[in-house]
């Protein structure tokens, strides 16, 4: 796949990423990130941008751990589950 051109817009700055991704699908995380930024920015009318940018990529870098943590614990529940499933289809098979 070609990298396309993809225009985004960050705390009023313009910036051109090339990607892979879809253009729609670029700039929902474009704006993602401007979204986190914002919220630090308007929390703390004095911070730097910079300052701002690296607080909004730790969020951001929580929230990614928070979503690989359900899904390890969402794993384990459903290979829980399909164990037991597995147990009780091999005792009902040896029972017949």
């Amino acid at each position: 796949m070609m990298k396309n051109a993809i225009r985004l817009e960050i705390l009023g700055r313009e910036y051109t990423v090339k990607s892979d991704e879809g253009e729609e699908r670029v700039k929902k995380i474009g704006e993602y990130v401007n979204q986190k930024i914002q919220e630090i920015t308007e929390g703390a009318k004095t911070i730097s941008t910079l300052n701002a940018t690296i607080l909004a990529a730790l969020n951001i870098a929580n929230d990614y751990f928070e979503v690989l943590k359900k899904q390890n614990e969402f794993t384990r529940t459903v290979q829980d589950k399909s164990g037991r499933l597995i147990e009780m289809i091999h005792s009902a098979i040896k029972e017949d």
